[in-house]
């Protein structure tokens, strides 16, 4: 590297051929400069497997008084290599935290050991990027901070409403000439507002188009309705009408209709949940039902229901997977159609499926070729995939 000005000093970064700087920084602890650079030749990347591939890098530590680059011998002065013991403020937890050399990259990273002083149990351990541009958060810290928000998180949804509770909210915030819900059916479009203290639902015979001339739509009164329960009663009779109507927003500010339908449409999916009595296309209906609906800390997720589809234990609610089966169905025996026994594992950090078929207790094979898997629970048919954000997921076939 040749030494002319830079942002970091008399000199400016200059690579091998063929090489590129990937980052720069000031070290916090050092105040080291530190530049990692990358090799450009895509020949030389190695292939993982897994769908990805490793660029080599090299890393250099500079003193940005002079331009130097400093031996490791030089730059390790800068630190301790020495075990640190911390205990937290409460006599809680010990952390010890050690510097460490890695020979094959020649840089060093950090583990920490986080320990629990009345158990004496492990809490975490791990290693971590020694040279950081901002100060490095302990993992004592980490752990305060993750308290802190808990609690912090745990109180805002203390704080929520239950539907029930939302209900009477959206009642008493109810105005004259509130739109309450627009949907719109193969042949007509129809709006529910409160009007003169009561509910009126409208109807247009005319085709659904969201470039409609809103303004210029001649609807006529389809019935009254004294309380907003008078509508639910009849218009959730129909048990398909989240597929027969669909739903939809006519305000140009995107701001939402009152939300008084809300707790009807989730009590009610609630129950089809329970009972799955619906079909993966059907939950597409469902969503966008439940999508119109939903606003952020509108009330507690806990009212918000799923469960296990072989089971009907209630589970976390994961609309993403809305036939997924509970950790206790899924540890039971699971086979293919022959007979092997089969387990599920991701093939690494990118994810993948990978397929681990049994004889025996013995492996016979493992297969990493497909994205998802038939498989047996006490006769029943599911489809093992890949999570989207990592794991397996195990849902009904249909």
């Amino acid at each position: 590297m040749q030494k002319r000005k830079c942002e970091f000093g008399n000199f400016v970064l200059v690579p091998e051929l063929g090489w590129k700087i990937s980052q720069s920084f000031i070290d916090f602890e050092s105040g080291l400069l530190v530049i990692s650079t990358s090799d450009e030749n895509e020949s030389n990347w190695k292939d993982t497997g897994f769908g990805s591939r490793i660029i080599p890098t090299k890393e250099y530590i500079i003193d940005p008084n002079n331009g130097d680059i400093l031996p490791r011998e030089k730059w390790s002065k800068f630190f301790s290599y020495e075990p640190n013991e911390l205990i937290s403020k409460d006599g809680k937890y010990k952390l010890v935290t050690t510097r460490v050399h890695n020979e094959e990259r020649d840089s060093d990273s950090i583990k920490e050991e986080l320990m629990d002083l009345s158990s004496g149990k492990t809490l975490s351990s791990g290693k971590g990027i020694a040279f950081q541009k901002e100060k490095r958060e302990t993992a004592l810290e980490r752990l305060y901070r993750e308290k802190e928000e808990l609690e912090k998180r745990k109180a805002e949804l203390d704080a929520m409403p239950t539907l029930k509770e939302f209900l009477a909210l959206e009642l008493d915030k109810l105005e004259d000439g509130d739109i309450i819900l627009e949907y719109y059916n193969s042949e007509d479009i129809f709006k529910l507002i409160y009007s003169d203290s009561v509910f009126q639902l409208l109807k247009v015979s005319v085709s659904f188009r969201y470039d409609l001339e809103w303004n210029s739509l001649n609807y006529f009164l389809e019935k009254s309705f004294s309380s907003i329960q008078d509508f639910v009663s009849e218009f959730l009779t129909d048990k398909m009408w989240f597929l027969n109507h669909s739903t939809f927003n006519s305000k140009r500010d995107g701001s939402k209709s009152n939300q008084l339908l809300k707790k009807f449409v989730v009590e009610f999916f609630n129950e089809l949940r329970k009972n799955h009595d619906f079909s993966f296309d059907d939950y597409n209906k469902i969503q966008q039902w439940e999508n119109h609906f939903y606003e952020r800390d509108s009330v507690k997720p806990k009212e918000y229901k799923q469960f296990c589809s072989n089971c009907k234990s209630p589970v976390s609610y994961y609309p993403r997977y809305p036939k997924y089966i509970c950790s206790n169905c899924s540890a039971k025996k699971i086979t293919d159609e022959s007979g092997l026994e089969l387990s599920f594992s991701n093939i690494g950090m990118s994810g993948g499926l990978r397929i681990t078929y049994k004889k025996d207790g013995e492996i016979v094979k493992e297969d990493t070729s497909q994205w998802q898997k038939l498989c047996f629970i006490e006769g029943k048919r599911f489809i093992a995939t890949e999570a989207r954000f990592g794991g397996i997921v195990i849902q009904t076939e249909k």
